[in-house]
């Protein structure tokens, strides 16, 4: 396992080299390329790094923090619904069924039944499945370093 990444960068370059280096170049002087290669590529390597941490720091820099935040915040509301549709009103509803409280006639206690069978509907699970799934999809491909027009769009970068 290479922990510094330096073996990582010496292998591509050897696969480089044995792709585009003619067959009968010298041990020497396919050392003597792959030693030149090998810190452009590491080069490389930190630069995608260092993009990836200004992305990050760009958007905690960020001023309009509604902006910033607006689609995570569609997906926390979601799990909010979800929290209270299927599991705050379904505990409520069987607590007040168990313990049938003396104040609370037949015709309520049937009332109360008839609100823990509240679902959401399709069209919400649609909505809120496709928006987290294309901000997940968006967010992981910013991660990796992409910054096309499509991930720009889906994650709000600029």
């Amino acid at each position: 396992m290479d922990l510094t990444g330096i073996g990582t960068a010496f292998d591509f370059a050897k696969g480089v080299m044995d792709r585009f280096w003619p067959k009968q170049a010298s041990e020497a002087e396919k050392l003597a390329a792959l030693a030149a290669l090998a810190p452009m590529i590491q080069e490389r390597d930190d630069g995608v790094i260092q993009a990836k941490r200004d992305i990050i720091v760009a958007e905690m820099n960020q001023g309009d923090n509604f902006t910033k935040r607006a689609r995570p915040a569609v997906i926390y509301m979601g799990l909010v619904f979800i929290g209270i549709v299927h599991v705050i009103v379904p505990t409520v509803v069987k607590l007040l069924m168990a313990f049938k409280i003396n104040t609370i006639t037949a015709v309520q206690l049937t009332a109360i039944s008839d609100i823990g069978k509240i679902t959401l509907p399709t069209e919400f699970w649609l909505a809120w499945g496709s928006v987290v799934s294309i901000y997940s999809l968006g967010r992981s491909a910013e991660k990796r370093g992409s910054v096309d027009k499509i991930v720009s769009m889906i994650t709000g970068g600029k």
